[in-house]
């Protein structure tokens, strides 16, 4: 007959206070990783005639990458005693978003005709529950996720985290239960060849590992 082995109780004591450990560090860390969607936004110039008058020429369309000092528009200055054509520039490099204007028509001063933004210039902003707030921090990277690119994971860097709370806007979903009030979260985006595109959605995974 073998004798009974007896577990020491400091042994015993230490494999619950282990266990109990794991288990706690599990239920932060589960109850700290949330995603949260929001849209891929870019820095948006809009150009317009300083002077206004008939539009002699528009020398892009929507979706066109322009360079910089590129001339957009010609317009011929209706203000009696101007002289000459009015050129338009693009003051950066980089996509027509929008054009709302075509040769022929009258403008007004002011008036937006073309709008640019600048595709190495992305971000995304998102609202953070307010009891997830403080587990943020300014200079941390996160994975962020497209639709249309299912299989890949570009990376986003926390640069602006709003110091005043608002209610959730009606439309921000996210994936855990809404709440109703929230902090703005905006990450910037690296360059991503043109895969990211602004008015894209996007969901930011917050991995926060006490």
């Amino acid at each position: 007959m073998q004798p009974k082995k007896i577990i020491p109780p400091l042994l015993v004591i230490a494999l619950i206070t282990a266990g109990g450990y794991y288990y706690y560090q599990q239920k932060v860390v589960d109850a700290g990783s949330f995603a949260v969607s929001g849209t891929v936004e870019a820095t948006e110039i809009q150009l317009g005639s300083i002077q206004g008058g008939r539009v002699d020429s528009v020398n892009v369309k929507e979706g066109d990458m322009v360079a910089e000092d590129a001339v957009v528009a010609v317009v011929h200055p209706s203000t009696r005693g101007t002289a000459g054509r009015e050129m338009i520039h693009s003051p950066i490099a980089g996509i027509v978003l929008n054009r709302s204007i075509e040769p022929g028509e009258i403008t007004a001063a002011g008036t937006p005709l073309i709008t640019i933004i600048d595709p190495a210039d992305l971000r995304v902003t998102v609202y953070v529950p307010e009891d997830r707030y403080g587990l943020i921090k300014l200079g941390q990277t996160y994975p962020v996720t497209v639709d249309s690119f299912p299989s890949e994971v570009f990376t986003g860097t926390v640069t602006h985290i709003a110091g005043q709370a608002e209610f959730t806007p009606r439309n921000v979903q996210t994936t855990d239960s809404r709440k109703n009030t929230v902090f703005a979260i905006k990450l910037e985006l690296p360059p991503s060849d043109g895969k990211l595109k602004p008015g894209m959605p996007a969901d930011v995974h917050f991995q926060v590992v006490p």
